[in-house]
């Protein structure tokens, strides 16, 4: 083969790698404007159509004019010095025998022909050749790929777009969301804008199968297109759809109760979860004094300290004290407060201020009950208060310090539960003479709050009372589990005294009515617990009183608490002289060594779930069975319905379907968060050797 022939064989080489280079950018060229159409046209039958056709003719015409230039630009001169850049071993003999051999039959001498010929024999151009070829092609090779990658990313994001789902192993499952020109519910934008006082910014959520806020946010939902035969309600009632600029909208306020937000256009459908995050009462603590004191005389000062702390944002804190003067049936009270501080939104703080004794004027016997209040800045329902515990102060009476040795004690917790009583009597007072200027929300909310310190005194009250008769310490009256009701379970109505006090008497070992010593039929224990028990029985009156919202009617049994609280301030005490008796641990009880025989009692079976308990369990085994149908989407709204219901009574159970319903709407694997949620529903299980696995999408 001579140095011509070779020539335009690498004629021929090039001109196939410059032919395979247009090929290949036409190619990606025509992928890429396919890409941008579907991304870019309104979806429509008629985009299926044009988008391909738009990309096939930039391809062919882009590959056709890289062609068409290429064979005009390579003449066998142009290859020939394209070899000899790439060669310069040749040195120029290749150029000159194929100027010379361009024109056919040119006047170049035939010696010379073959002294050039004989020049560039010896030279292998052939492997620069091909190494040239394939690094020209590596590039649009590159750009194709990238083309094809980007091409089949947005034909899937524009299934999704439509409402289509993926199956879990990448397909599209048909008939979840039937298809139309415009999914005006997908993609769903929702902005959540938290109230002013939280401080807090604006949060946008994009497809959210839930949206979480504070009670009283302001929750817009949005979508493109208009609003023309779109409806939105939330629960029963119906929300108003407007057009703007961006597309529709339908704006609420964050309610107190969880709910669900249903979303219409013709036959589709959509459901949101709304999850209203309550705003906490602060939380105090109150750090110094760390416990109740006792003073000989009323001078010097106090110091107090409270660690306050809220979710959102403290608004002010102060110490607030009564001092109550006096003894017998003569009493006399006086508040005010101490160390105001303006917080100014911060979601922790600390509270500092002096007691000063000589400023009170205190006298012999006088107690000063001191807390920390501290108020939130809540304009929606609030604002919220939290309080610290009671702390007293105590002077003590000049007869108290005499021969007879005594430790030193804190008041005693009659002495507390008198003043804790009259505040409350206060409080339900001043709630009676407001009540014409108050709707019966707010006299309802007010009485509760009341009715929950009521409460919480009634226990304590309790744990005095059942504490000396050795009974359970939690004040509450116990039963054994035959009786009807779970241990420490609440009853209905209220022990009556004679029961309570019958039991007094057992636990003293004595039968009803038989006297021990000292005087009359009535042992000293009984003679404390006997008033303390009637103001038991009283608070429990007047708390349900004022859980009904009736303040006037629980002022008399607050009334009658309040004296047999005095009364029992004034029974007989029972002074120990110097310090008392060190218990002594039975070691050998403690660790269950005693002598009697053991005997092993039946396990209990578990407890049957309640009523609406087993309702969840079967709406979960209801919408877990239609998960298994063709077309899952009814089921992921039944399980978006029961995580409503569970919000309120089992977050767990809430938790559990939520992560359950975001993986079955993304096409991810939901058993892990299915088989929690039906074992929180207390649901029995039918025992399978495995379990199948659930995914779905809208």
């Amino acid at each position: 083969m001579t140095t011509l022939d070779r020539l335009r064989s690498a004629r021929r080489a090039v001109l196939a790698a410059l032919g395979a280079r247009a090929v290949l950018w036409g190619a990606a060229l025509g992928l890429a404007v396919f890409a941008a159409v579907v991304v870019l046209a309104p979806p429509s039958p008629r985009t299926g159509v044009v988008a391909p056709l738009l990309g096939a003719a930039a391809g062919v015409a882009v590959a056709a004019w890289a062609i068409a230039r290429a064979v005009k630009r390579a003449t066998l001169p142009a290859v020939a010095l394209w070899v000899e850049e790439r060669v310069p071993a040749l040195d120029y003999a290749l150029v000159t025998l194929a100027e010379g051999a361009a024109p056919a039959g040119g006047p170049m001498a035939e010696r010379t022909l073959q002294a050039l010929d004989a020049r560039a024999r010896g030279v292998a151009w052939e492997p620069a050749v091909a190494r040239s070829a394939r690094r020209a092609l590596g590039a649009p090779a590159l750009a194709l790929l990238a083309a094809v990658v980007a091409a089949l990313v947005m034909t899937g994001r524009r299934a999704e777009w439509r409402g289509e789902a993926t199956s879990p192993r990448g397909g599209i499952r048909p008939g979840l969301t039937p298809n139309a020109a415009v999914d005006r519910l997908t993609p769903l934008t929702v902005t959540v804008v938290p109230p002013e006082y939280a401080n807090r910014p604006r949060v946008v959520l994009r497809d959210p199968s839930s949206v979480s806020a504070l009670v009283g946010s302001a929750v817009t939902f949005g979508g493109r297109g208009g609003s023309g035969g779109l409806a939105a309600s939330l629960g029963d009632r119906p929300r108003a759809v407007r057009s703007g600029g961006a597309g529709w909208s339908t704006a609420l306020t964050m309610p107190a109760k969880p709910a669900a937000v249903r979303l219409r256009d013709g036959a589709r459908e959509r459901w949101v979860v709304l999850a209203p995050v309550p705003d906490s009462a602060p939380d105090v603590a109150l750090t110094a004094p760390a416990r109740d004191s006792v003073f000989r005389t009323p001078s010097g000062s106090v110091a107090l300290v409270a660690e306050l702390s809220d979710d959102v944002g403290l608004a002010s804190a102060a110490f607030e004290y009564i001092v109550s003067s006096g003894e017998g049936e003569s009493f006399t009270f006086r508040s005010g407060t101490l160390g105001r501080r303006a917080l100014g939104g911060a979601r922790q703080g600390e509270l500092r201020a002096a007691l000063s004794l000589d400023a009170l004027k205190l006298g012999p016997g006088d107690v000063v009950h001191v807390r920390a209040v501290a108020r939130d800045r809540n304009s929606v329902s609030g604002p919220g208060s939290g309080f610290s515990e009671t702390r007293t102060v105590r002077v003590a009476r000049a007869g108290e310090y005499d021969s007879v040795a005594l430790e030193g004690a804190p008041p005693p917790e009659a002495d507390k539960s008198l003043v804790s009583q009259r505040m409350l009597l206060m409080l339900t007072e001043a709630l009676q003479r407001k009540r014409p200027r108050l709707s019966r929300a707010e006299v309802l909310g007010e009485a509760r709050r009341i009715s929950a310190d009521q409460k919480r005194l009634r226990k304590t009250v309790g744990e005095i009372v059942f504490s000396r008769l050795g009974d359970d310490p939690g004040g509450e009256h116990s039963h054994a589990p035959e009786e009807g009701h779970a241990p420490g379970e609440e009853q209905g109505g209220s022990p009556s005294a004679d029961d309570v006090l019958r039991e007094a008497d057992e636990a003293t070992g004595r039968a009803v009515g038989e006297a021990l010593d000292f005087h009359g039929d009535e042992t000293p224990v009984v003679a404390i617990n006997r008033p303390l028990l009637e103001a038991y029985n009283a608070m429990w009156d007047a708390s349900r009183e004022l859980d009904l919202g009736e303040p006037g009617r629980a002022i008399p049994p607050m009334r009658v608490a309040l004296a047999a609280i005095q009364r029992a301030r004034q029974a007989e005490r029972i002074y120990l002289r110097g310090r008392p008796p060190a218990v002594v641990v039975d070691v050998a009880k403690a660790r269950l060594k005693g002598e009697g025989a053991a005997s092993a009692a039946p396990r209990a079976p578990r407890a049957p779930l309640d009523d609406v308990a087993r309702a969840r369990a079967e709406r979960l085994a209801r919408a877990l069975a239609a998960l298994a149908r063709p077309a899952p989407g009814a089921a992921v709204d039944s399980l978006l319905m029961l995580r409503v219901d569970a919000l309120d009574g089992a977050p767990a159970l809430a938790a559990a379907l939520g992560e359950a319903i975001d993986a079955l709407r993304a096409g991810r694997d939901a058993t892990a968060a299915i088989e929690r949620a039906r074992q929180l529903a207390g649901g029995e299980a039918d025992a399978q050797p495995a379990l199948p696995a659930w995914s779905g999408a809208w």
